[in-house]
C-alpha cells in the first residue's frame, strides 16, 4: 500500500503561526514556528509511526506550488525522506490540480491501476489564483459531470429510438449510436483533474484556525467540496484546539490563563502540539493495522494472533441486476486443509498479503523457582488477577476463589488442563529447570543486598530489574510458540499451501514466499468470494481427504495439470532481432548438412508454424528465397546433401498443400544422410 506526501511549498506556508500575547492579539517573536516548520515536523511523526507500524510501506515525498517536484521516488529508506526535508525551497502560489494530476500519472507507471494508495497533502489551505485555482477546479469537474450526463441520456434516446424501428434500420441506428456515444463522449484534457483512476483515498492534512482565519475557513470548504464533487473517496483533518496546549505554549500558566478573556483568545489559535496531534490521528485512522487470529487444528496451541499486511480492503460485488454486496474478511482465519502448490495452479486472486505474527497484549508470562508458571493478567477495571497451577498437582485457587489453570485460558474462558497439555507443562518444566534456578538464585541474592543498600543503590538496583525483565521479555518473546513460525516452516519444506476459510463462503490460500534467497514470509492468497472460484479444483466445501475416497473413486482432482497446453514452446516475435535469431539458427543448421538434418527440419519446421499461426505467409517465402541463396553461395568443401535437402525446403515451403499448421516437412531421403 504505497504512500505519496504532498508538501505544499507556496509562499503562504512560510508564515509564522499567530502566537496569541498578554495583552495583544498576537506576538511574533524569533521561536515562533511557521507553517513549514510544523509541516515538516508532521511528516517526521508519519514516518515514525510508519517505522513502528508499518516498515514495508514504499513512500515517496512531492512538493508542489504552481509546479511539482518528485523529491523522493517510492522507497523504505525513510532517512533519505527525513534528510530530503531540510533541502527544500519554497516558491509561489498553490496548485493543487496540477499536483493532483501529476500524483495520479506516476502512481500508474510505478504500480498500475489496481494497487491502494495513500495520498496525505499538507496544506494551509490556499486556494490559488487565476485559472489554477481551487474553484476553477471544482469548475470545471462539475462541468466534466454535466457533460457526461448529457452524454448518457444520448446514448438512452439513442436506444429508445432504435428499438421502435424496424429490424434493418435498428442495425443502422445501433451502430449510429455507438458512433455517435464513442466519439460524443467527453474525455478530460491531459491537465485536468476528475479523481484518481486506481483504488485511493485522499487526505488533507489542514494547518491554521477555523477560528481566527477566514481564508483557512473559506479555503477548507473548497476543499471539502472538492472532494465531494469529484466523488474521491477522501477526508479533511483539522486541528482541535485545546485549551491546556495552547496555554502551554503560549507561556500562559497560574492565574492569569484562568477565565479571562485572553484565555479565550488563546484557545483558537493554532499550536505546535494540536498539529502533531492532528498527524497522530490520521496516522491512527488510515495505517491501523489488521488484526487478527489464525487457527489450525482444534490444538489450543496451534492457534495465535496475527497481522495481515496490509490491511485487506472491502470487497464489493455486483450481480446481475447491478445490485452491490459488500464482504469484509473475518478477524478468525481457519485453516481448512492442505493442498499441493502444483494442484492449486495460478488460480485468479483480487489480493495477497503478508501474515506476520502478533505478539498478545495484556499478558505476561513469567517463571518462578517453583515448578509453577504465573499468567499476569490485566483486565479492563484495571485490577490484576493471577492464576497459577502448580506442575502434577491440582489447580491452585485464585483471588477469585475460582480454580485456574496457568495453561487452560482457552477462547478467554478458564477450563482444566488435559493430560496432554500437563506432560507438555512437565516437560517444559524440566529442561527448564537449570535457568530457573539460577534466575530464582540470583533474585534472592539481589534481593539480599536490597536491604542493606542506601536510596541511590535502590534506585540503581531498581533500574537493573528493569532492564534485566526487557531483556527476559525479548527472550520470552523469542521462545513463545507461533503457529505462524510452524505453519510456514511446514508448508516450505513440504511446498504445500493451506486451505482458509477468511469468511463464509470465501477462501484464500497461504503459502510460503520467499521475494529473495534469504528472506522468506506466509503469503495470504485472497480468492474472489464463492465456494466454486477455482475450476480445477471444484466446490471448495467438499474437498476431502484421500482417506474419505470411496473403493475405486478417482481422488485427483477434475483436471490433470500434467500437461499445460501454454506450457508449450511458442515463438514469441516482439522485436526485429527475435526473428533474425530464429533464421540465423536454422541457416547454421543448414551449413552443417548432413549431421544436423533433424535439427535444421525440427526448427524448420517451428518456424513455419509460428509463421501460418500469426499469418506471416510472407515469411515462407523469404525463407525459399534464402535458402535458395545459400545454395549459390555453398563452399567446395560442403556436402552435396546440403544443396539437395536446401533445394527441397525451398519447394516445399512455396506449395500451397503445406500451408496448414499441422503438416510437417520431412527431410529428403539421400544416400548421404542415409534416411533412404
Amino acid at each position: 500500500m504505497p504512500t505519496v506526501i504532498a508538501l505544499d511549498v507556496s509562499l503562504s506556508m512560510t508564515r509564522p503561526i499567530p502566537n496569541p500575547g498578554l495583552n495583544s492579539g498576537s506576538v511574533i517573536t524569533e521561536n515562533t514556528p511557521t507553517y513549514h516548520q510544523v509541516a515538516v515536523q508532521g511528516i517526521n511523526c508519519i514516518l515514525d509511526h510508519l517505522c513502528k507500524h508499518a516498515r514495508l510501506e514504499f513512500v515517496s515525498l512531492v512538493i508542489y506550488s504552481s509546479l511539482y517536484e518528485v523529491v523522493v521516488d517510492f522507497t523504505r529508506d525513510y532517512d533519505s525522506i527525513r534528510q530530503a526535508l531540510h533541502k527544500i525551497e519554497h516558491y509561489d502560489k498553490t496548485n493543487v490540480e496540477g499536483v493532483l494530476v501529476a500524483i495520479n500519472n506516476a502512481f500508474r507507471t510505478h504500480w498500475g491501476s489496481e494497487n491502494y494508495c495513500q495520498i496525505i497533502c499538507i496544506t494551509d489551505c490556499g486556494v490559488g489564483m487565476g485559472p489554477t485555482s481551487l474553484k476553477n477546479t471544482i469548475i470545471n469537474i462539475q462541468n466534466y459531470k454535466a457533460q457526461c450526463v448529457t452524454a448518457a441520456a444520448a446514448v438512452v434516446a439513442a436506444a429508445a429510438a432504435a428499438a421502435t424501428t424496424a429490424t434493418s434500420t435498428s442495425s443502422a441506428a445501433t451502430a449510429a449510436g455507438d458512433n455517435s456515444t464513442t466519439s460524443g463522449k467527453p474525455h478530460p484534457t491531459e491537465n485536468q483533474w476528475i479523481g484518481f483512476s486506481y483504488p485511493s483515498k485522499l487526505s488533507f492534512m489542514c494547518l491554521g484556525s477555523l477560528a481566527t482565519d477566514s481564508a483557512f475557513r473559506y479555503g477548507t470548504k473548497l476543499y471539502q467540496q472538492l472532494l465531494d464533487v469529484s466523488g474521491q473517496r477522501g477526508q479533511l483533518f483539522l486541528p482541535r484546539l485545546k485549551h491546556e496546549e495552547a496555554t502551554d505554549e503560549s507561556g500562559l500558566t497560574g492565574d492569569g490563563a484562568d477565565g479571562t478573556e485572553e484565555d479565550a483568545r488563546t484557545q483558537r489559535h493554532l499550536t505546535r502540539t494540536s498539529a502533531l496531534e492532528m498527524f497522530e490521528t490520521m496516522c491512527d485512522t488510515n495505517y491501523r493495522q489488521f488484526e487478527a487470529t489464525l487457527r489450525c487444528g482444534g490444538y489450543f496451541r496451534l492457534e495465535g494472533p496475527i497481522v495481515v499486511w496490509p490491511a485487506p480492503l472491502p470487497y464489493t460485488a455486483r450481480d446481475v441486476l447491478g445490485g452491490e454486496t459488500t464482504k469484509l474478511m473475518s478477524r478468525r482465519l481457519e485453516v481448512c486443509g492442505f493442498l499441493a502448490l502444483a494442484d492449486i495452479g495460478s488460480p485468479m486472486s483480487i489480493s495477497r498479503h503478508l501474515i506476520l505474527p502478533r505478539n498478545p497484549g495484556g499478558v505476561a508470562t513469567v517463571k518462578v523457582s517453583t515448578d509453577v508458571t504465573i499468567k499476569v493478567e490485566h483486565g479492563v477495571d484495571g485490577n490484576t488477577k493471577q492464576r497459577t497451577l502448580s506442575s502434577g498437582g491440582p489447580p491452585a485457587v485464585g483471588s477469585d476463589g475460582i480454580g485456574v489453570a496457568a495453561t487452560g485460558v482457552k477462547n478467554g474462558h478458564a477450563t482444566l488442563p488435559t493430560p496432554e497439555e500437563r506432560l507438555e507443562a512437565d516437560i517444559k518444566v524440566f529442561f527448564a529447570k537449570s535457568d530457573t534456578g539460577s534466575n530464582s538464585n540470583s533474585s534472592s541474592a539481589s534481593g539480599d543486598h536490597h536491604h542493606h543498600h542506601h536510596h541511590h543503590g535502590q534506585h540503581h538496583h531498581h533500574q537493573q530489574q528493569q532492564q534485566q525483565q526487557h531483556h527476559d521479555d525479548q527472550l520470552e518473546d523469542v521462545n513463545r510458540e507461533s503457529v505462524c513460525v510452524l505453519l510456514h516452516g511446514a508448508l516450505k519444506v513440504e511446498n504445500m499451501a493451506a486451505l482458509v476459510l477468511l469468511g463464509e463462503g470465501w477462501y484464500g490460500f497461504i503459502y510460503s514466499y520467499a521475494d529473495g534467497k534469504k528472506k522468506s514470509n506466509l503469503m495470504l492468497n485472497v480468492l474472489p468470494p464463492g465456494n466454486d472460484v477455482v475450476p480445477w479444483l471444484g466446490d471448495l466445501r467438499y474437498l476431502g481427504t484421500l482417506e474419505d475416497a470411496l473403493p475405486g473413486e478417482n481422488p485427483a482432482f477434475p483436471i490433470k495439470a500434467e500437461k499445460r497446453s501454454y506450457s508449450q514452446n511458442i515463438v514469441v516475435w516482439i522485436r526485429q532481432a527475435g526473428l533474425q535469431s530464429d533464421i540465423q539458427k536454422v541457416l547454421r543448421h543448414a551449413k552443417k548438412l548432413p549431421e544436423k538434418t533433424q535439427q535444421f527440419y525440427k526448427e524448420l519446421n517451428r518456424l513455419r508454424r509460428a509463421a501460418l499461426s500469426l499469418g506471416f505467409v510472407e515469411l515462407l517465402e523469404g525463407l525459399a528465397h534464402i535458402f535458395e541463396r545459400e545454395m549459390s553461395t555453398l563452399p567446395m568443401s560442403a556436402s552435396p546433401d546440403c544443396a539437395l535437402q536446401l533445394t527441397h525446403a525451398a519447394t516445399e515451403l512455396r506449395k500451397q498443400t503445406n500451408r496448414d499448421p499441422k503438416s510437417v516437412i520431412h527431410a529428403l531421403p539421400t544416400k548421404y544422410n542415409q534416411l533412404g
